[in-house]
């Protein structure tokens, strides 16, 4: 199954716990992940459009749903057993699992690509790079303190838009935009540095 546990502050045994939780779950109904996580965007983002009653979910949409909140939040129960109510805050549940590669490197091997990535942007793509986002996330997945690391991943994501967007404003200079995504980027790497 592709999900995996958003859980910071978890141990890999921890947050396999949980993934094994919420397997059984979906397993019991019967839909896959995906089934279940679409009928949780579709009710979630009806809400986010204010409820226009021409778009209200289906039926099966909003039964897809309460599979991926159950599943969600056996999850979450299994993953953060005996721990102290203000961690659980940093645990926010469930996540499909959309490109491994990215979604599941190392801290090192995130900052390393993330480097990369930026290096090769030219600014002439038609879309963002949606790695950049998952890359930054890896990068402080171990981080104990979720609001900073928030604030890590944003200065990134927010410094890399005026680089992507680069063929919009064609008589700026790309490097310095380039240098301040790189400056990001070597925030987050002091930030999510490991504690001893």
């Amino acid at each position: 199954m592709n999900i995996l546990m958003n859980a910071r502050g978890a141990t890999s045994e921890e947050k396999q716990r949980g993934i094994d939780a919420a397997r059984e779950v979906i397993k019991r109904s019967g839909l896959t992940p995906e089934e279940a996580a679409e009928g949780s965007f579709a009710v979630e983002g009806w809400d986010d459009m204010g409820f226009p009653p021409d778009q209200e979910p289906s039926e099966r949409e909003y039964a897809a749903a309460e599979v991926w909140w159950a599943a969600s939040n056996a999850a979450i129960k299994a993953c953060c057993e005996g721990w102290p109510d203000e961690k659980r805050h940093e645990v926010h549940g469930l996540q499909l699992l959309h490109d491994p590669e990215t979604q599941l490197v190392d801290r090192v091997t995130a900052l390393a690509r993330l480097r990369a990535i930026i290096q090769a942007e030219d600014g002439k793509n038609e879309f963002h790079d949606e790695r950049i986002g998952l890359l930054a996330y890896a990068a402080t997945d171990d981080m104990a303190d979720g609001s900073l690391a928030r604030e890590l991943v944003m200065a990134v994501t927010v410094a890399y838009t005026p680089l992507a967007c680069s063929q919009f404003t064609p008589d700026e200079p790309i490097e310095p935009k380039r240098q301040a995504v790189l400056d990001a980027i070597d925030a987050l790497e002091a930030g999510s540095a490991p504690r001893h």
